[in-house]
């Protein structure tokens, strides 16, 4: 019986897979987490525009200065929408790099285990062989001799 094909080098490979799809995974996290402070700060910057433009309001201010705090408010709404559908984006990025790291994991453990269970299937066959040939070596040393 010849030694069954050695998995370390399919190992080693599924590793490095699993190893750049944890870094892929980590990198959209970390984007995702910017994504999620910069939908903060636009929705702070909101809600401060907004007071702003009412205390303008009861002060009495001009049309075109009131005018122009609405449009203001009118963009950074839009701006908000646009974080918020780049946010949801980003966040199936994550769930999809989570489930394409938990696959190279388990695929990694897997390819370990069967590694491990050739390598003893390997080793009894070894064992069975010595046992085997030294086995006839008793027998030889034993019998008596014929001639």
């Amino acid at each position: 019986m010849m030694k069954p094909f050695s998995l370390q080098t399919v190992l080693n490979h599924r590793k490095r897979l699993e190893d750049i799809a944890q870094h892929r995974y980590l990198e959209a996290k970390k984007t995702l987490s910017i994504i999620e402070t910069k939908l903060d700060d636009a929705s702070h910057a909101l809600t401060l525009f907004i007071a702003e433009s009412a205390q303008l309001q009861q002060e009495g201010i001009g049309i075109t200065e009131l005018i122009r705090h609405e449009e203001r408010i009118a963009a950074q709404r839009q701006n908000i929408q646009a974080i918020k559908k780049n946010l949801a984006e980003k966040k199936q990025l994550v769930e999809k790099e989570q489930q394409n790291l938990l696959l190279r994991s388990k695929e990694h453990q897997i390819l370990e285990r069967l590694k491990e269970t050739q390598n003893k299937a390997w080793h009894a066959y070894l064992n069975k062989q010595e046992a085997a040939m030294l086995d006839e070596i008793a027998t030889t040393r034993h019998e008596p001799d014929l001639f």
